[in-house]
């Protein structure tokens, strides 16, 4: 049985290095590690449990519960999920949920309205080109369509059922309640579009533009008789609407298939003459400068001469563009991507006329999918973590905090120069605009976006713990640098350490607060060759000095964080090949204490944790040589806590534990 060996002074023999001091009162005098229960300087009994010394540091003031089980799926909703591009500019796009009261925008005869209910509460945002993601905006209640206009900066636009238009100057004017201002007005409007410095509404037989900033229309008939379903518009001043489809002359509908599509007329002089089009699409949308039948097989495009309809556009180039909407996803990764053209209004621009046969004219017909535009499979690369030995397995303990309420997120609107990428090299890595981050409320559903904090230009990764954020950055040496942010309050720095900003694995959080950022350790198979490193944070207020103290663990297997700013480290001799295990306790203000030597590890450990003040080890038995290849044959975990006598024992559940969650222990886990 290998031997405990207690100190209150540096432990013989290899140890962690001493960390370094920080300003915390030091802890009130401790009697030694003891058995729960047993007289203090009294006989320590070998096989009790052995328990940690209190914790000297009260928990931190901002710490979140987890939220409940009912309340975990909430942790994994996509918010902007449902949210679709309503209106689209030279460098703005504005995205809303049906909830958030827009239909569809850009495509002819799109539903507007109220939308469903139960949809994403986050309200409307836009993605700026300069700005990046910008919300939620304040839209005028009721809106029914949302559009972009300007021929120097994106204005934002909104129209209402009775027919009004407001307008605000840009994304930041959007974002206060009064950012919108009355402008003119279209009575009986039902359908609108804008793009460069025109703003198109349809009304009865009646399309109306204004090429003031909606102050003031002018209106034309397009087709006597016949009301205007939709418009649209292009910023070179082109506009197409749509009429109601002919009725069949013999009064009977026609076959399926067959019937007529509905009217495409024309205008190149900003509406104020329309011409029956030469080409009727059975569908029409606006992507860009283009106005084509939406048909990415058999693509029909509204050439630059503002009549003539080409099938020479390659439907490719549209959809190869990056689009504003990948900006919208949240994430703890760095997302960037390359500063450069996409999809905007202006982006891709009007085809050139056809060439002789390659226009389209006359009514669309049905189109003949040529094959081969299947979706190619992606092969799945499975990439197991190998076999380990012993202690070497807790290397492969890959736990997260469980979620909370408030969460500190990224968009993916981070932006880098190309020029400065080099090759293989990562678009994060380089950036010339941080992402814009995020507040999550998982149980509002709310999100608000935060800047980027000061003197932090190169964020690296961001993690979450019992609600607070911990962003990465990296600093001009490589260290990490570090901020900390909480639901509410600005982002705090923390200093910057001697540990590279790109080797942060994860983040793992004690009951109290005590946060430890944990080096990323390589394959449980490579022989150990470096240290273990490891930042520890004492739960002390946002934006504490000298809050984090480095640990460095010689053959370190495992850092957990312990209350009280502590650090549980285990380590396993490179000689023992995983089959011996050291543990000791780190402490601020204090020397390392050797809790445990050469504890014998006769059996796979899988994960190592304080709990209730005890140090508890998951253990998964070593199949039988005869079973290691058998599929049916499994294996259950089950936690062992370290005794005073330096070995571990089954942990032995409390009464009334149900018989199925006897082998996890107490936790349940």
């Amino acid at each position: 049985m290998a031997l405990l060996a207690i100190s209150c002074g540096p432990a013989a023999g290899p140890a962690p290095a001493a960390p370094a001091s920080v300003a915390i009162p030091p802890a009130p005098p401790e009697a030694s590690v003891r058995a729960e229960g047993g007289p203090a300087g009294g006989p320590v009994d070998p096989s009790a449990p052995l328990v940690l010394p209190a914790a000297a540091i009260p928990p931190a003031p901002w710490i979140e519960p987890p939220l409940d089980e009912q309340e975990r799926e909430l942790a994994e909703r996509d918010l902007f999920l449902e949210h679709r591009e309503i209106a689209l500019g030279a460098r703005v796009a504005v995205f809303a949920a049906p909830g958030d009261g827009a239909g569809a925008a850009g495509r002819a005869g799109g539903a507007s309205g109220a939308g469903a209910p139960g949809a994403a509460a986050v309200g409307a945002f836009a993605v700026h080109q300069d700005l990046g993601v910008v919300g939620p905006l304040k839209l005028p209640a009721g809106f029914i369509w949302v559009g972009v206009a300007g021929q120097r900066d994106d204005a934002l636009y909104a129209a209402t059922p009775e027919g009004a238009l407001h307008r605000a100057a840009d994304v930041r004017a959007a974002l206060r309640p009064d950012g919108f201002e009355l402008r003119g007005s279209v009575p009986g409007a039902t359908a609108w579009d804008a793009a460069g410095g025109l703003i198109a509404a349809a009304a009865g037989e009646r399309v109306s533009v204004s090429a003031d900033e909606g102050r003031t229309f002018t209106s034309a008939v397009v087709a006597p008789g016949k009301p205007v379903r939709a418009v649209l518009v292009r910023p070179d001043g082109v506009l197409v609407a749509r009429v109601p489809a002919e009725a069949p002359s013999h009064g009977r509908p026609a076959p399926p298939g067959r019937a007529a599509p509905p009217g495409t007329f024309v205008s190149s002089d900003r509406g104020q003459t329309w011409a029956r089009s030469t080409f009727q699409p059975r569908t029409l949308e606006r992507a860009g400068s283009w106005i084509w039948n939406g048909d990415r097989v058999c693509p029909a495009v509204l050439s630059r001469d503002g009549r003539a309809w080409t099938r020479a556009a390659p439907a490719n180039l549209l959809y190869r563009l990056p689009r504003f909407r990948l900006a919208l996803s949240l994430s703890t990764r760095i997302i960037a991507r390359e500063a450069g053209a996409r999809r905007s209004a202006l982006v891709p621009p009007a085809p050139e006329p056809p060439a002789r046969g390659a226009a389209a004219v006359g009514r669309e017909p049905q189109c003949k999918d040529p094959g081969g535009l299947g979706l190619t499979g992606i092969g799945e690369g499975g990439s197991g973590h190998g076999d380990c030995e012993g202690a070497l397995c807790l290397r492969l303990d890959f736990r997260q905090p469980p979620p909370t309420r408030t969460w500190l997120a990224a968009f993916g609107d981070g932006l880098c120069d190309p020029a400065r990428v080099p090759p293989g090299g990562k678009c994060a890595a380089h950036l010339v605009r941080p992402p814009t981050f995020a507040v999550v409320d998982q149980r509002a559903g709310a999100v608000t976006p935060v800047a980027a904090p000061e003197g932090c230009a190169q964020p690296v990764d961001l993690r979450n713990a019992a609600g607070v954020g911990v962003l990465v950055c990296r600093a001009a040496g490589g260290g990490a640098a570090l901020f900390v942010r909480g639901a509410q309050g600005p982002w705090r720095a923390e200093g910057t350490h001697a540990i590279p900003a790109d080797a942060i694995g994860r983040i793992i959080a004690a009951p109290d607060g005590t946060l430890l950022l944990l080096e990323r350790m390589r394959h449980a198979s490579a022989p150990q060759r470096e240290p273990l490193q490891a930042l520890v944070r004492s739960p002390l207020p946002l934006g504490a000095p000298q809050a984090w103290r480095r640990v460095v663990v010689p053959d370190g297997v495992a850092a957990m964080p312990a209350p009280g700013g502590a650090a549980l480290l285990a380590s396993s001799p490179a000689a023992s090949a995983g089959g011996r295990l050291d543990v000791s306790l780190d402490r601020p203000g204090h020397p390392v204490l050797a809790l445990a030597r050469g504890v014998e590890v006769s059996q796979n450990l899988m994960r190592i944790e304080v709990h209730d003040g005890r140090v508890r080890v998951g253990v998964l038995p070593k199949p039988a040589p005869e079973l290691r290849s058998e599929p049916w044959y499994t294996r259950d975990e089950r936690w062992h806590v370290l005794t005073h006598g330096g070995e571990l024992v089954p942990e032995a559940p409390p009464p009334g534990t149900p018989a199925d969650a006897r082998r996890f222990g107490p936790a349940g886990r």
